[in-house]
Formats: C-alpha cells, structure tokens, sequence
C-alpha cells in the first residue's frame, strides 16, 4: 500500500470542519413584533442556526447554533442600518 502525507486524512475532500455550537447574545434595539420577526427572518437564513429567541422588552436577541458568529454580526448590523437600530454583540459563548 502506497501513502502520501496529503491521503491520511479519511475526511472526504471538500469537507468542511466540524464547528462547535456557540451562543451568541446581542442587544438589537427592536421596538416592535415587526423588529422581532425581521431578526428571526434573518437568523434562520444563516446556515447553522439551530434556535433564535428574540426578547422585545429587553432588546436582546440569543442565537445557538454552529454558524459563523462574523456572518450573524454582519446580517444583523446590516438589519440595523437599514432600520436606523443600534446592534451590538453582548457575549459570545
């Protein structure tokens, strides 16, 4: 049997590493259901999101999953600017 350094992985070629599920708290200045919904509209369309809670009252915005935490912060600071709210990542975990 012939091996090269670049075969002993037994991963398929194009796979991509595993991520760990991560947490991600933020304080999104919603007003409204409407705010509330946008943000869940948002975050389900990140791939690896696995739950979204949105808290009106307290502006607070909690995210689990396995997606990329640059992604949620962009999609989000993006929603934020388009809607003149504050977003700011609170706790990563």
């Amino acid at each position: 049997i012939k091996t090269t350094m670049g075969n002993l992985c037994a991963c398929p070629p194009n796979a991509k590493p595993e991520r760990k599920e991560t947490t991600l708290k933020y304080y999104a200045g919603m007003t409204c259901g409407g705010c509330s919904s946008a943000i869940t509209r948002i975050a389900k369309s990140i791939e690896g999101v696995r739950d979204i809670q949105c808290d009106v009252a307290k502006k607070e915005v909690v995210v689990v999953g396995t997606m990329d935490e640059k992604t949620v912060t962009e999609k989000f600071t993006k929603w934020g600017e388009k809607s003149s709210k504050e977003v700011k990542l609170l706790e990563s975990l």
